[in-house]
């Protein structure tokens, strides 16, 4: 993995201290340092510790809805997956 960071284990060593640091901020109760760690997780594309989705609710506490959201698919298997569901009728 470091390889293909390119970085160095001292390098991905203070990225872990940062983020440990960041995150013990976070749960210290600061409203302003908790929005920062909140911020950067959803900037890796990630949803906070306390995001909940519906999938464990029960049926009827999701409003009537069978599924969620879906989204994209990454870009390297987009058209597979457009092909598929081109394929079963779905797209």
């Amino acid at each position: 993995m470091l390889d293909e960071l390119g970085w160095t284990q001292d390098q991905a060593r203070a990225f872990l201290e940062r983020w440990e640091a960041m995150r013990r901020l976070a749960e210290s109760g600061d409203p302003q340092k908790r929005g920062e760690f909140e911020q950067a997780v959803r900037s890796l594309g990630l949803r906070p510790g306390g995001v909940r989705t519906s999938r464990g609710a029960p049926a009827d506490a999701k409003g009537g809805q069978a599924e969620g959201r879906r989204g994209r698919p990454p870009a390297a298997y987009r058209e597979q997956v457009e092909a598929y569901l081109r394929g079963t009728g779905g797209g």
